[in-house]
């Protein structure tokens, strides 16, 4: 049981961890999932700080090198009963591990996986107010231009600018291994209204994959949180609009930027556990709120008024309110019954 005992005297780390928006609360089964690198690890951590008793946590990291699958599922019942554990952690699970039996299991996947009995939890990137948290120096005018140059991965938050470039590379490198390219591929199209066979069509050009893997693969980052097809209001069988976990993805992996597009993917990552449609010919819509959001970055009052006119023209949707995020802009008035209300994105992130 050597290598049970090599990871029961580095189960809980000393560090002090920031917390998330999203706390674990004890319980005997717990499912943590998310993105690769989004912070599950310290979540964890955090959890294991507050509420475990070390002398009785066991934490296995399938992830290390060292980790020997076999042999944790040949000796994981002898190490419990013999150092009475009595919270196992399995970080990096994976479906083909078994799960032992122990007073209370936390169990951490990067993927989405089902498992019965747990209480289920998912982590995602930074929102804003996190960032914020993570960043400490800034003020929310200043922070956000960092958000935006620095994305949303915890980590980034703290790396010298010179090296952010190539560590987010590596990290996604990381995430997809042998499907990086075509990760990098779909990040082209970003913000673009798209489907899954157009997106094949296009990706089978440069890369050799058959459609069954394709269509598997996307719906596997799709159910992980690694990519979102945002549908269309009224038109369920129309392209979706396709966002990421990472707002900073496609200038991450390519030279041509679309900035108002990774705006509007920023703006939607702050209402992603909401139910969001988009509509054309611009916006994103929220029906159990009877309300519209608006990402526009940049543009005069009357632009803006312009824009929304457009919308409403185009749109026959129940709305009471309609909110337009910009870089800077600050405006109220109303159409109608119809309030709108234009925010800097840091006063609306902040204030949700």
């Amino acid at each position: 049981m050597e290598l049970l005992e090599f990871f029961y005297e580095k189960s809980i780390i000393k560090q002090h961890f920031l917390p998330r928006r999203v706390q674990l609360a004890p319980s005997s089964r717990i499912l943590l999932t998310g993105p690769k690198y989004c912070g599950k690890y310290a979540l964890v951590q955090q959890f294991l700080h507050t509420y475990a008793e070390p002398k009785k946590t066991l934490l296995v990291d399938f992830e290390d090198a060292r980790a020997d699958k076999e042999e944790i599922a040949r000796t994981i019942d002898a190490f419990i009963q013999e150092k009475e554990i009595s919270t196992l952690v399995y970080y990096g699970y994976t479906p083909e591990i078994p799960l032992p039996e122990c007073r209370q299991l936390i169990v951490v996947a990067h993927h989405d996986v089902e498992l019965e009995g747990f209480r289920r939890y998912r982590l995602r990137n930074l929102d804003f107010e996190e960032f914020m948290l993570f960043e400490k120096r800034s003020e929310p005018k200043v922070a956000i231009n960092h958000f935006l140059r620095l994305g949303n991965y915890p980590e980034t938050v703290r790396i010298e600018e010179y090296k952010k470039d190539r560590r987010i590379q590596e990290l996604y490198r990381l995430s997809f291994g042998a499907n990086f390219t075509i990760f990098k591929e779909l990040a082209y199209y970003q913000g673009h209204n798209v489907s899954v066979h157009f997106l094949f069509e296009r990706i089978k050009e440069r890369h050799k994959i058959s459609k069954d893997r394709f269509y598997a693969l996307l719906s596997s980052w799709e159910r992980s949180g690694y990519i979102h097809f945002i549908p269309k209001y009224g038109a369920k069988r129309a392209a979706k609009k396709l966002f990421f976990h990472n707002f900073t993805a496609k200038s991450d992996l390519w030279v041509q930027k679309e900035f108002p597009k990774i705006f509007e993917n920023m703006v939607y990552l702050e209402l992603v556990d909401e139910d969001v449609w988009y509509l054309e010919p611009l916006g994103l819509y929220l029906p159990e709120h009877r309300k519209a959001v608006l990402a526009i970055p940049f543009g005069t009052e009357a632009r803006i008024q312009a824009r929304i006119e457009q919308l409403l023209a185009k749109n026959r949707i129940d709305i009471d309110t309609i909110e337009v995020i910009t870089v800077a802009n600050s405006f109220r008035y109303e159409v109608g019954t119809i309030v709108c209300e234009v925010l800097p994105f840091y006063e609306w992130a902040l204030a949700k």
